[in-house]
């Protein structure tokens, strides 16, 4: 599949040379080169690496999310470059951590070549407002503070988005909308369509001008009808799930061309796990809510033409494993996405959200060797990606069924 319309060729070719692609096309086109190695797929499919537009890299037991306070942060590191060598050899050659304290050391870790893993850009901490998306009343407010992901008013937004620039951040990442008073489920809320939003029009510009100004671009955790069009108001450039709008918000994503992440398999993942790990009935309850509406919008916004990448929110095992990543291309086409379209969803459309779409995303001439094959032709069995037969970063052989 070459091109950035993922343009399938049958007998085609591609040739590299160190880390870039110098040729692709039919195999009758490609020149030959006397001494290089060569490598037959047979009736595989060869198409770009998989990126996944947003995951974290937490580092943590997924069902101990608290221990983030609390853990080393060099257990946490070992633990998330584990998880995403795993990743890297399911396919996902590209990675956008959406939050997460360690994550541009880690993204440093594989950059210098001390771990196998997904080209990563990373977010760095959440910004978060005091009681927002990720500051609820289970801590203490002095210890919430110390962790430095607090940050109120617009001087406030401010000082904190140059404090990620100062961590080496790639993008920033603010929280628009979170539960009630009394709502069990903070983050997300209880209720897809009872958010309260988290921050004023003052501070998501200041912290936009502030990020825009460092050549930072900014996405939003934005759920419900008030955060997204707070988004939308505030300038906000990638919109993370998305969901709970209306038909009126949805038209504007369209006009404006704003692309919202998916993040489909988080609640999916949480459904999978109610038995093996006992979730209690109010908690399931939530997930079916908000599952519910996560599917509604999403099948308006394929009907609409909202611009849609492909991102997990997988945040780690045991329930959300980093190497099933592949399970969000098969549950956006389940869900009426054309297979075509996914696989741009996934490869492209994400490059471009993490800013990378001139370097990798497709299979073209002078960009990077990030590729994956697969048994077959995924644009008839989309379920193919979960199981890559070979994965290529750089121009390195990742993986082979040759061994």
């Amino acid at each position: 599949m070459v091109g950035e319309e993922l343009e399938p060729i049958t007998n085609g070719a591609v040739l590299i040379e160190g880390e870039r692609i110098v040729a692709a096309g039919p195999d009758a086109e490609v020149p030959g080169r006397d001494n290089a190695a060569s490598l037959d797929l047979g009736n595989s499919t060869l198409m770009p690496g998989l990126i996944d537009a947003h995951m974290h890299t937490f580092g943590v037991d997924s069902t101990k999310l608290g221990t983030l306070a609390t853990e080393h942060l060099s257990y946490r590191a070992g633990r998330a470059l584990t998880e995403l060598k795993e990743m890297l050899h399911a396919g996902f050659t590209g990675a956008r951590c959406l939050g997460s304290t360690i994550g541009p050391q880690v993204r440093r870790l594989i950059e210098e070549g001390f771990s196998d893993g997904p080209d990563l850009k990373a977010a760095g901490a959440f910004i978060s407002s005091t009681s927002g998306t990720w500051d609820s009343n289970g801590m203490p407010l002095a210890m919430a503070r110390a962790g430095g992901e607090l940050a109120d008013g617009p001087d406030g937004l401010r000082r904190a988005v140059r404090e990620r620039v100062r961590d080496g951040a790639d993008f920033i990442k603010l929280g628009l909308s979170k539960g009630g008073v009394h709502d069990r489920y903070h983050a997300w809320g209880d209720d897809p369509l009872a958010q309260v939003p988290c921050l004023s029009l003052e501070e998501v510009r200041a912290a936009v001008d502030e990020a825009h100004r460092n050549g930072l671009k900014v996405s939003a955790h934005a759920i419900g009808e008030a955060a997204v069009r707070l988004a939308l108001d505030g300038g906000i450039n990638i919109i993370e799930h998305g969901y709970g709008i209306t038909e009126d918000t949805r038209r504007q994503l369209v006009s404006e061309g704003k692309i919202v992440v998916t993040t489909l398999s988080q609640i999916h993942f949480h459904r999978a796990a109610y038995e093996s790990f006992r979730y209690p009935e109010w908690e399931r309850e939530v997930y079916e809510r908000h599952w519910k509406f996560m599917v509604r919008d999403f099948k308006l916004g394929l009907e609409a033409g909202v611009r849609f990448a492909l991102g997990t929110d997988l945040i780690g095992a045991p329930t959300h494993p980093l190497k099933e990543a592949a399970m969000e291309f098969v549950l956006a086409v389940e869900l009426g996405m054309a297979p075509a379209d996914a696989l741009r969803a996934g490869t492209i459309v994400a490059a471009e959200v993490l800013g990378v779409h001139k370097n990798v995303g497709s299979i073209e001439m002078g960009k990077k060797a990030n590729l994956v094959a697969v048994a077959g032709d995924p644009l008839k069995e989309i379920a193919s990606l979960r199981h890559p037969e070979l994965v290529m970063k750089d121009g390195r052989l990742i993986r082979s069924s040759e061994g």
